[in-house]
């Protein structure tokens, strides 16, 4: 294929130039590659122009705080913060422990001396007030921090001295109760309140009566607890056997020696489980009912002797 191109360069001149098809499409082929790159370019540069500018500004220095931080405990804590709470913590078991003393104190029976003095004038001051009487430390409160840490650990310092002294007295009201128990617990080992037989009415009781054996009006110092034969006998309270054999009219007998005047006797028994000398603890089988001696039958004679005269066990078993 070829094309003819008619050229005037002048009027009378005229000229035939031919071009081949292979340069023809070599031409176009140039053209419109070309035209895809420009469209490319051009495509690029619009789709950049369309994001959007992000714009840094530069944060200004601020000067460093020459105040030092709070130090920070194993938990990020301030360490003043943590203290505070420690002491609170230690301060509310305190009160506990002090509730709970004073309540132990009640039952043993103690009483502070200016308890009746502290409460008139604690109600003398409310009714002139019309409000109820208040205080303690002053701490910040839950949630607001603290303006310095030297206020902090002023207020910390000052809650453990308190503390400190709330300690000493609560050892000095326990070492008192500790004592008291204790004295207590001796008396009612000592005190002859618990019933010597399990189990048996009384027969006939401390005083004058009718003899059994000649029906003249005798005295009788003891109680009579009638019971069957083995029956066991126990040890009205603790002491020690001052005497434990047979003697006259009251048969086999024990006798214990409980201290500040307080002596038990046990008569017209059968058989004894205990000796001179022995220490033996309240309600512990001591003897067994029998009927040696003056007797009309099984049962325990039981006597009370204080400071060497004989009184009414009633008013000792009564009280137990």
């Amino acid at each position: 294929m070829a094309l003819v191109i008619l050229s005037a360069a002048a009027a009378t001149d005229s000229k035939v130039r031919t071009i081949s098809a292979r340069r023809l499409l070599v031409g176009v082929a140039a053209l419109v590659a070309g035209a895809l790159a420009g469209g490319f370019w051009l495509g690029y540069d619009v789709a950049r122009a369309d994001r959007p500018v992000q714009i840094v500004l530069a944060q200004p220095e601020t000067e460093v705080e020459t105040e030092a931080p709070l130090v920070e405990t194993a938990t990020g804590e301030p360490e003043s913060r943590f203290l505070i709470g420690r002491v609170g913590e230690l301060s509310g078991r305190l009160l506990r422990l002090e509730s709970e003393a004073i309540l132990l104190a009640k039952r043993l029976g103690l009483k502070s001396d200016d308890d009746g003095e502290a409460a008139e004038a604690a109600g003398d001051e409310s009714k002139a007030t019309g409000k109820p009487a208040e205080g303690g430390p002053m701490m910040p409160a839950i949630g607001e921090g603290l303006s310095s840490s030297d206020e902090a650990m002023a207020i910390v310092g000052s809650s453990l001295e308190i503390l400190e002294a709330d300690l000493r007295r609560l050892a000095e009201t326990l070492s008192t109760i500790d004592e008291a128990a204790a004295q207590q617990t001796v008396e009612s080992m000592i005190y002859p309140s618990r019933q010597p037989v399990f189990g048996s009415r009384i027969g006939s009781r401390f005083g004058n009566r009718s003899d059994p054996f000649n029906k003249r009006r005798a005295f009788h110092s003891g109680l009579d607890f009638p019971a069957p034969a083995g029956s066991p006998i126990y040890a009205s309270a603790g002491g020690v056997v001052k005497y434990a054999a047979f003697r006259g009219e009251y048969g086999r007998q024990v006798e214990i020696d409980h201290g500040n005047g307080l002596v038990t006797r046990y008569s017209h028994a059968r058989r004894l489980h205990v000796k001179r000398g022995d220490v033996v603890t309240p309600g512990q089988h001591i003897a067994d009912i029998g009927s040696s001696g003056r007797s009309t039958g099984p049962h325990l004679h039981f006597e009370v002797l204080k400071n060497g005269r004989f009184v009414d066990p009633e008013d000792y078993l009564r009280e137990g």
